[in-house]
């Protein structure tokens, strides 16, 4: 059953990022991660960028194997939750990314989003609104820190949640996504984490009541 957050945080959403482009703020921020000297930039976002590719489905086979099932349903749960809802977006909004080309300006690139179909090809769900790195990354991270057992494991999660949405804004001097995109692709992740824990803790509940009768 699709949650009634989602329904409502979609188009709120599509609003607070047309406000944000349309206003200059999502270039006024990508223009000021572009202050930033280059090789210090990659210097400290490369490597959440990089491991944010694969991290999202990876964690939930770590936790299959230790045999920590819970971890292991919630976080692919939410990976597989969010990366449906980021690509069914991106394939439809193809925002242009801070990086392209054209058009020749960051406040004309800000405020482009080609409507349609796979309007830009396969760059429609690689790049775009929201950013799928924030939202698969911080869905999965906030279930560790819902779920966990391990404090330190969920401070560890907590960081890498703040360290890949830095990334995405201000990482790789600005190259990445405009600040709507990450804004979007957290909120995003924030729900679905929500609604991963809720149906987790109700799925217990439901067995122990179960267990409870027989």
């Amino acid at each position: 059953m699709i949650d009634f957050r989602l329904l409502v945080a979609i188009p709120v959403l599509s609003a607070g990022t047309f406000v944000l482009a349309s206003s200059g703020i999502d270039a006024a921020i990508n223009d000021l991660a572009r202050l930033q000297d280059s090789t210090l930039s990659i210097a400290w976002s490369a490597f959440p960028m990089l491991v944010g590719m694969v991290a999202p489905f990876a964690i939930p086979i770590i936790f299959a194997l230790k045999g920590l099932r819970n971890l292991a349903n919630g976080s692919l749960s939410a990976f597989l939750v969010t990366l449906t809802i980021v690509s069914f977006l991106k394939v439809f909004t193809s925002r242009v990314h801070p990086e392209a080309l054209e058009p020749a300006t960051v406040l004309e690139r800000s405020q482009l989003f080609r409507f349609g179909f796979f309007e830009s090809g396969i760059t429609s769900v690689i790049e775009g609104w929201p950013s799928g790195h924030v939202a698969t990354n911080g869905a999965v991270a906030l279930v560790i820190v819902f779920l966990a057992g391990n404090k330190s494991l969920r401070y560890v999660a907590a960081f890498w949640c703040l360290w890949v949405t830095l990334a995405t804004v201000f990482g790789i001097s600005g190259d990445v996504h405009w600040f709507s995109d990450t804004l979007s692709g957290l909120a995003l992740a924030v729900i679905v984490a929500l609604r991963t824990v809720e149906s987790l803790r109700d799925d217990s509940e439901s067995d122990q009541s179960v267990g409870s009768a027989d």
